[in-house]
């Protein structure tokens, strides 16, 4: 333990940021080229209606991802804690429990979007053009969903006690697996026949198979510290209370980001089907533009929470200001590439110039504010570190909820679609403000020293 837990508790901050987030910025681009490669291959070869459907089914998915997302959030922070404290029976016992949950949780939430499925899309008032497209290419989804979690869940986990590599390795075998299979199974090849849309998603719902499975196999043989055998379940009371206190805000804050695109989704979806193809591709760039951003933040959040755990607030201070600088910088670099070349970003993903000019407006008015969010970002590494998700849920509740949806609906109808994007980029302002305000109050370093007592005696 003391290797891994010297690099994120001692020494340079810098180098020791930077070190841990390489690997979790590749990764993060990794997971993106899931989406990515299906949206190539999908508005490529099956069109703007493939394309229409990933749009629709892409909100409601996150919004799964975002209820499961609470206990991977929780699961980092306490292991986090722990192996800052040396505390290595903890680490054991908190990931065997952690993973009882996350069972549980992706399990069920596959199986209600599986049998619910039509009914969303008919409440996202999907196009009748696209409505089976979009219901098959959900129903495949939520099959992939527990492995998809299992892999988040390992990489939450493996990250808590500063190792990211791991995480990196078993999603490459993944990305490469899809990689490979996309184009065959989307137009078949000898005996696979061809299944167009449906064949993208079974592609990436096998890839993540094939990570679980290489995931297990390496916890096992190299008798891992963190625990993850979903056949050796383990259930605890008080640390799930403790996981819910700490996942369930989290989880919330990313419904409530979800919910809001979602509506907005429903919103844009009244301007048509070439509104919902473009809302695909601009998602995409939204990831690409983000992924080093939330690499930040999670390293931030990683090296917070194991600094807190071994008794080092005063070094949290200037893993913010590490953070600060470095999102800060590559969100300006993004937002000015994005701004000057939009077409090169966007012809990425389809060549219809109507798609083309409606993801253009989205660059010119939102990528800007990313900025801001660098920012936000940032800071809420610190906070969600030491384990105060409860005001990260608030600051996305105002944020999202009483300012971006209302705005959107408010304006768009004079402005259309420009309207929309204008009221994210207002709320962005926000959101990052919110945190701030929060970070120089200090008052996130009340109570944020959970390690202080053992897990593995259930003492907490």
């Amino acid at each position: 333990m003391n290797n891994k837990m010297h690099e994120l508790t001692e020494g340079n901050v810098n180098k020791g940021l930077i070190k841990l987030v390489i690997p979790m910025i590749l990764g993060n681009l990794l997971n993106i080229a899931y989406n990515i490669v299906d949206t190539i291959w999908i508005g490529q070869m099956v069109g703007p209606k493939g394309l229409g459907a990933i749009a629709v089914s892409f909100p409601i998915i996150l919004i799964l991802l975002a209820i499961a997302s609470g206990v991977t959030v929780a699961a980092n922070v306490l292991i986090g804690q722990y192996f800052g404290a040396n505390d290595e029976d903890s680490v054991v016992y908190v990931s065997k429990v952690a993973t009882t949950i996350s069972l549980i949780t992706s399990l069920s939430l596959a199986i209600i979007g599986y049998i619910f499925a039509p009914a969303m899309m008919r409440f996202l008032n999907t196009a009748d053009s696209i409505m089976e497209y979009s219901v098959s290419y959900f129903r495949i989804s939520m099959i992939g969903f527990p492995f998809m979690f299992y892999y988040f869940l390992v990489s939450a986990l493996l990250r808590g006690t500063g190792d990211t590599v791991r995480p990196l390795i078993f999603l490459a075998i993944a990305s490469v697996l899809n990689l490979i299979l996309d184009p065959i199974m989307i137009k078949g090849l000898g005996p696979i026949p061809a299944m167009g849309l449906n064949g993208a998603a079974y592609a990436t719902a096998f890839s993540q198979f094939v990570s679980v499975a290489v995931s297990m196999i390496y916890l096992k043989i190299k008798n891992s510290i963190v625990k993850a055998n979903p056949f050796n379940l383990v259930f605890d009371f008080n640390i799930t209370k403790l996981m819910f206190k700490i996942g369930l805000p989290f989880a919330a804050m990313q419904l409530i980001v979800s919910v809001s695109w979602l509506l907005l989704n429903r919103l844009i979806n009244t301007y048509g089907e070439l509104a919902s193809a473009s809302v695909a591709v601009s998602m995409r760039v939204d990831s690409l533009s983000f992924l080093p951003l939330l690499a930040l933040s999670a390293g931030i959040a990683t090296m917070t929470a194991q600094n807190i755990g071994a008794g080092k607030m005063e070094r949290v201070k200037e893993i913010y200001k590490a953070g600060i600088k470095l999102s800060v910088g590559i969100s300006a670099f993004m937002a000015l590439f994005s701004v000057l070349f939009p077409e090169i970003i966007v012809r990425m993903f389809t060549d219809d110039m109507s798609v083309l000019k409606y993801t253009k407006s989205y660059i010119y008015v939102v990528m800007p504010s990313i900025i801001m969010l660098a920012v936000m970002f940032s800071s809420n590494g610190v906070i969600n570190g030491a384990g105060k998700t409860f005001m990260l849920m608030l600051f996305a509740f105002f944020a999202h909820i009483i300012i971006r949806v209302p705005l959107a609906y408010m304006i768009s109808p004079k402005m259309e679609l420009w309207g929309i994007w204008t009221a994210m980029a207002i709320s962005n302002f926000f959101s990052m403000s919110f945190s701030l305000i929060y970070y120089f109050s200090n008052k996130w370093k009340k109570g944020a020293n959970i390690a202080s007592h053992s897990a593995a005696e259930h003492n907490i």
